[in-house]
């Protein structure tokens, strides 16, 4: 069995990870209502023509992806690049229509241009750096191109004033892309480097470290859960009898069975050695033990060379109110080792269960 693909760096506690990008998308879709709704109440005893059509446009999509992205039903991704992408023609019609406009009188540019800093800067903080630059190249290509012509061939042509103001813009742009490309690489590699400190480089799967942080952010935030942790049978016999490369292939087996069948919020880790840790949102006793027949049927099913079937001895524990989560880990370890004397191969449940399934 390969080692697991590599991934875009990001924390292996994917779900928190993601729920930190869907609040910070909500936030910035109000903010940037708010600033549609502004600027055409600054405009309202005359409006501009693009923005009188273009702006309620763009409030409406931020408002309706906001509510997409609220319920779940698109991904934070999807509608951070749609919000990239209406806000970035907005501002390069805004700048085409200057030069028609506003610079031949003024032989300046608006102060619209000031966000198209926003505009170069915001894919290196989203996406990956390829991607990134990608997105903010494109915009500035465009905004090169729409300048360049209409300096050479537009009405302003000769335009002294506006062409060192255009220049500067433009000096202004570049020196933005290169940097924040260049800061966009620094930022992959120390995402990369924090992955490689929360995951477990056999198994995939979160780390020691990750999985006490995140117990840890769920008992601050005073947020229940269930916790199980199992260790695997005979695991020692495998490594002597078959080899550690044997036993590497199993280790991997389990981690990816456990992967798949988290339930949403969950968290699967690699606790140490050949024992790993679930972290489930709260589970009753019957919802848990059909989880982890589950997860037993597939690892009794796996092969692994001469290996057939891998068995597990599990203990379940759920959180009470201020409970620390060494206490839980506690709990969860001695009904595990409960399910060890009364011969492997089976699931304990703590007290917290008991009378409920």
């Amino acid at each position: 069995m390969k080692p697991p693909a590599h991934r875009a760096p990001h924390p292996p506690d994917d779900e928190p990870w993601q729920d930190s990008q869907r609040r910070m998308f909500l936030r910035l879709a109000w903010l940037g209502t708010l600033a549609c709704a502004l600027a055409l109440w600054v405009q309202r005893f005359a409006f501009d023509p693009l923005d009188r059509v273009a702006l309620p446009l763009l409030a409406l999509t931020l408002l309706a992806l906001r509510g997409a992205v609220a319920a779940r039903r698109v991904r934070v991704h999807t509608a951070v690049s749609v919000t990239y992408a209406a806000t970035t023609v907005y501002f390069l019609l805004a700048l085409e229509q200057q030069f028609r406009a506003f610079a031949p009188e003024v032989h300046m540019l608006s102060e619209s241009t000031y966000w198209f800093a926003l505009l170069y800067a915001a894919p290196f903080l989203l996406s990956p750096s390829r991607q990134a630059l990608r997105w903010a190249g494109g915009t500035y290509g465009v905004a090169l191109g729409l300048c360049l012509y209409h300096l050479g061939f537009g009405e302003v042509r000769g335009d002294l004033r506006l062409t060192a103001a255009v220049l500067q813009f433009l000096l202004a742009g570049a020196v933005m892309v290169v940097v924040q490309a260049t800061f966009g690489v620094q930022r992959m590699h120390l995402l990369a480097a924090r992955e490689a400190a929360y995951r477990d480089t056999l198994t995939g799967l979160a780390n020691r470290r990750a999985a006490e942080e995140r117990l840890a952010a769920l008992a601050g935030q005073g947020e229940p859960f269930t916790v199980v942790l199992f260790d695997l049978d005979h695991f020692k016999r495998v490594n002597d009898e078959h080899g550690h490369a044997t036993g590497d292939r199993v280790l991997r087996g389990v981690a990816g069975a456990a992967r798949g069948i988290l339930p949403d919020g969950g968290l699967a880790a690699r606790w140490g050695g050949e024992e790993f840790l679930l972290i489930l949102p709260p589970q009753e006793g019957p919802d848990v033990r059909r989880l982890l027949d589950t997860l037993r049927a597939q690892l009794r099913d796996q092969r692994h060379g001469e290996v057939a079937g891998v068995t597990a001895c599990f203990g379940v524990a759920t959180t009470r109110p201020g409970e620390h989560p060494d206490g839980v880990i506690s709990r969860a370890d001695a009904a595990m080792y409960a399910a060890k004397r009364q011969g492997r191969n089976d699931v304990r449940l703590d007290e917290t269960h008991r009378g409920r399934g």
